[in-house]
Order: C-alpha cells, then structure tokens, then sequence
C-alpha cells in the first residue's frame, strides 16, 4: 500500500514534488484505513500534452527499476542511468532524488535514494511499527554508513560499491526487511495505455489457468462488450512454415477466440458466433482484454496499479468501469490502489472522485512541472463542477492555446 512518493530532479520535473495517496479532504468514501492513516484507492492526474503528468508515471516506474536493478548494474564502473532536468544550469548536471513512502504487513517504510549517472550520494531506510519513525541505515557519500545495530542487523558489516544501492547487497546477503523491501517494489504493476500489446502474454498465462480464466473472462463480460466467453485454442504452425524457421516441431500458435450471441431475423437467439480477437474486435475490446491481467493481478493481490494513458482506446464508460473496480469495496477486497493519468474529463465529477484524489500536472514558463491537488484549492467545493470548471481553466493543467495564421502566396 503506498501511502507517498516524491520526486527531484527528473525529467520534467525540476524541484521537489510529491503524490499523497493519504485523504486530506473531508469528502466521503475511496479510501480505507491503515493504522491511523486514511489511504486513496486511487489517484487521478489531469494535464495538457507535455504538462509532465506522464513524467511523473514515469519518475515511479523509474524508480522502481533501479531498486529491482533491472538494468544490471554489477561492476563498480557500470553507469546508472540519470535523467536530470535538462532547462536549467541549476541541475542539468545535478544529482536526482526518489523517495517512496509504503506500507508492509502494516509497518510504514519509507526508503529512498540520491543519485546520478555514476554516484549514490544517499541512501536511507526508515522503519515505523508504533508510530515513531526508527532510522534503519543511513547513506551519505560524506559520511560514514550508519546500521542500526538491533533493528536492521543483516545490514551490518556490509560494504557496497559508490555506483550500487545497499538495499541490493542487504537482499544479496539474505537480508529479510531488504527483501521484503524488494518485493514490494516488484509488486508495482505498471502499464502504459499506449503500448498494451506487450500484456497479451500474461493474459495468455492467465486463460490457462481456469480459476483465473473465469474471472478473467467474468470482468471482460461486466464491461458489457457483447462477449460471452473467450477460448484460448492451439494450432499447429504448417510444416512449409516450420521447415523454412528454426522451431522446434512440437511448437503451437496460440489464438484468442470471443463468443458473441447470434440472433435470427425475429431477434431469437439461435446459436453463437465465433470472433478472433485480434483479428475482428474493435481496438477497445482488445486493450479492455489485454489490460485485465495485470489488473486483476492487482486486485486479486493488492498491489498498486500504475497507467499512463487509461483512456487511450477505451470508451470513456470502459474507463469508468476499471476505475469503479478499485473504489468498490466488495471487488477490491485487498486495498489495491490505481494511479493513472488521463485527459478524459467525462471522469471528472464528485461522483467518481474525491477531491483529494484529483491531481494536476502543469508547466511553468521555465518548462518544469508542477503537482498539486484539487484539496490545495481553498475555493473547491465538493459538490462542484469539476469538469466545467476545469475546462474553464480554474484549475490551471489545462494547455494554452495562441491563435493559428498563414497566408497563401
């Protein structure tokens, strides 16, 4: 469960910003309890194109792969990859800081890290059980390693490269919180609304199995698409194609299959017909199906759930819907929590959202991002429109736009 995330010096993103999913708004319902905290099951984040809302998705994820050291960095030479604010002199060639704030069996850690392309600066773990934060281990390139000797013991004696994270040599030496640490990070489900092809595959995992088939198809059929039931069918590759490639002979293509009702001309239903999914259903249909692996994924396990892009595709009711999976309390059992980024203002009403759960994204005139919620709005009304007032730009995030001309000679 998150509870924050900020970010410095990333991308678009100049100075410090943050994303609370804690409640700061007396507005009623989408969140539950976690000690004494009151945690969003979502967050909404509005934006003309370039206002950096994608950045932000993309300083989570970032951060993300560089904890799990998706890039492989083993050797003291090997370089992290840094993505500084590159509009100003100020910190183009400055150092960047994630911080993630989280919660684990009901203990809230928060960890972070300062870095560049070769160098950790920083690096501090802390650990809060009863309400008072303890210091796990403290990092600073100008200061000796601090390990705290009773609570984070697997963290002693341990020496780490100037380019590593000493989260990665705790987890390599067996440590439990490091690991645990580790595996919250890799149950951040992240999708880019844009690219949703690359998802078949774990929904192909999914119809193999059948409990997780049956949901699968059972949240695709809620969406009200038409579909009655997907098959998953294996097909021999023809031999002229095998003897012309390098596969194994034993090798099947597997293919999607939709099952709508068929009707006579008196509209009685008389059978089925057969789609192929890639093949005959709309775009829509095939992103709905394709995203609903890593979404149940997420509600089955209560992870956090990151989209850029959601409504890129998808009716603007489908929309709704997925988000309407997270906020019901029935469905989403395990408090799973959905941040995504959109320009579909159709969601933006009081009845979807509480205003602490609406964030904007907007630039300055000097190109960098800024972040705030409709909660910091001391005029915001709960019951208001947002949508139109928004639109209006009382909000700002909104794109300014000049007046086109030209002449033909």
């Amino acid at each position: 469960m998150l509870l924050q995330f900020t970010v410095n010096n990333f991308k678009s993103i100049k100075d410090t910003t943050t994303l609370s999913m804690a409640t700061s708004s007396k507005d009623e319902g989408n969140f539950f309890p976690v000690k004494k905290y009151q945690l969003l099951q979502s967050a909404i984040i509005y934006g003309a194109n370039a206002s950096g809302k994608s950045n932000f998705l993309k300083a989570l994820a970032f951060m993300r792969r560089v904890v799990l050291n998706r890039d492989k960095v083993i050797l003291s030479t090997d370089k992290l990859l840094h993505y500084p604010f590159k509009l100003s002199t100020e910190t183009e060639d400055s150092s960047s800081s994630f911080e993630m704030v989280f919660f684990v069996d009901e203990i809230k850690y928060r960890y972070g890290f300062e870095m560049d392309s070769m160098i950790v600066y920083a690096e501090w773990l802390y650990a809060d059980e009863n309400g008072k934060e303890s210091k796990l281990f403290y990092r600073d390139i100008e200061e000796e390693l601090y390990v705290n000797r009773i609570k984070f013991k697997e963290g002693l004696r341990l020496k780490v490269s100037q380019n590593q994270l000493f989260i990665w040599k705790c987890d390599q030496e067996g440590g439990e919180i490091s690991k645990s640490i580790l595996q919250w990070f890799n149950n951040l489900n992240m999708i880019d609304g844009m690219e949703h092809d690359q998802y078949i595959d774990e929904a192909m995992q999914q119809m193999e199995n059948e409990q997780s088939k049956n949901e699968l198809i059972s949240l695709v059929k809620t969406a009200d698409i038409g579909i009655e039931n997907i098959l998953l069918e294996e097909e021999s590759i023809p031999k002229n194609i095998m003897e012309d490639m390098p596969f194994h002979p034993d090798l099947k293509k597997l293919s999607l299959f939709t099952h709508h009702k068929k009707y006579d001309e008196h509209n009685n239903k008389i059978g089925i017909t057969i789609f192929e999914l890639n093949e005959e259903e709309s775009k829509g249909t095939q992103k709905f199906f394709k995203m609903s692996a890593p979404i149940l994924n997420t509600l089955r396990e209560g992870k956090v759930l990151i989209i850029d892009e959601l409504d890129a595709s998808l009716h603007p009711m489908l929309t709704k819907h997925l988000i309407k999976l997270f906020h019901n309390k029935e469905i989403n059992r395990h408090n799973a929590q959905l941040i995504f980024a959109t320009h579909d203002t159709n969601l933006l009403n009081e009845s979807m959202f509480r205003r602490d759960q609406i964030w904007m994204a907007q630039k300055d005139e000097f190109g960098a991002t800024d972040l705030y919620s409709l909660a910091q709005f001391k005029n915001v009304r709960k019951k208001e429109d947002f949508e139109k007032r928004y639109i209006q730009g009382k909000y700002g995030a909104v794109p300014y736009l000049d007046e086109f001309s030209f002449e033909v000679n």
